[in-house]
């Protein structure tokens, strides 16, 4: 006769059983070829082979993947610079820990009878978030042109898709766009106006972020993460065939001629440096655009952990590869 397990007995298996992990949430803030390297790291198992268990989050705009970090509903944030160093200025426990582009990778994309930055004047330009990277990327080339912000109008759209649907309806007359939105305004007929990736400006595109707290509790987590992600780089720069399938699937394109030059783009042109450290130059150029006592008094570092890829280079993980 089978006799029924006791509810203390019951309890104690239950209790010992293993329980799985729960998955790491890693955001990143754009439908955008710059994110290739955390795509390609996610399709090709190198978290896993890490031993984690990762689910990619799109969040669209820097804002609000900051506040998700900072809930601790994400782990790690793939691509906002500018708000995760305004977000450190008021007090956020928020650190760059990689880095993947040093450059600035936006056109401004008009209406095609808009041939000359001067006629941005009076008109309405689109970036996904006011005070992000799409803002900045405006900022600058209006400096360049010798045009004021106020003689134009910035308006906040949400995301690239919406930036560039903005133009295409004629609610907007220009926006700032990344690829491969920028390669299928063009296709549209749109006009480039600026590419602000060849104006020489050294800027942390697409860094690596996280709480300092969750590093701190979590740092074998951390590295691993970095590891997976470092190898995802890699395969990017090595791959193009693999890579060019990932960017399809995750941007949706499907023109082989578009998909080769958003490779040629993240895969060749703007993978960032050798081992994917944060330049100071770069956080010391955001602080610059930051008119605030608390920025002028700040330094770069203070916004800077480049300590985990600095222990996986030394362990020997980028001469193996």
């Amino acid at each position: 006769m089978k006799r029924a397990l006791s509810p203390a007995i019951f309890l104690f298996f239950f209790l010992c059983a293993p329980v799985a992990a729960a998955p790491l949430h890693v955001a990143y803030s754009a439908i955008s070829g710059a994110m290739a390297p955390l795509w390609v790291a996610q399709d090709g198992d190198y978290f896993k082979r890490e031993g984690l268990e990762t689910q990619l989050l799109y969040i669209g705009g820097g804002s609000l993947l900051i506040q998700s970090m900072l809930g601790g509903d994400v782990q790690f944030a793939y691509g906002p610079s500018v708000p995760v160093v305004n977000a450190s200025l008021r007090g956020a426990d928020l650190v760059l820990i990689a880095n993947t582009g040093n450059a600035m990778v936006f056109s401004i994309m008009s209406r095609p009878e808009l041939r000359n930055p001067a006629d941005l004047k009076g008109k309405k330009v689109g970036v996904t978030r006011l005070g992000g990277s799409t803002d900045l990327a405006l900022d600058f080339a209006l400096e360049r042109w010798g045009i004021a912000r106020r003689e134009l109008t910035v308006v906040q759209t949400g995301g690239m898709p919406e930036s560039l649907a903005g133009v295409g309806t004629g609610a907007l007359d220009a926006s700032v766009l990344s690829p491969p939105s920028n390669f299928r305004a063009k296709k549209t007929g749109l006009y480039e106006l600026a590419d602000v990736g060849q104006m020489g400006i050294v800027f942390p595109n697409t860094p690596m972020s996280a709480r300092r707290s969750y590093i701190r509790s979590n740092r074998d987590t951390a590295l691993r993460f970095l590891r997976g992600f470092s190898a995802g780089v890699q395969r990017l720069r090595s791959d193009r065939d693999f890579s060019m399938k990932v960017l399809s699937r995750y941007t949706r394109v499907t023109d082989p001629e578009t998909l080769g030059e958003l490779y040629q783009v993240f895969g060749v042109r703007h993978t960032g440096d050798p081992v994917s450290y944060v330049r100071p130059e770069g956080v010391e150029r955001i602080l610059k655009t930051i008119d605030a006592r608390e920025a002028r008094d700040a330094k770069a570092s203070d916004f800077i952990d480049n300590t985990l890829l600095k222990e996986i280079e030394q362990s020997g993980f980028f001469r193996k590869r």
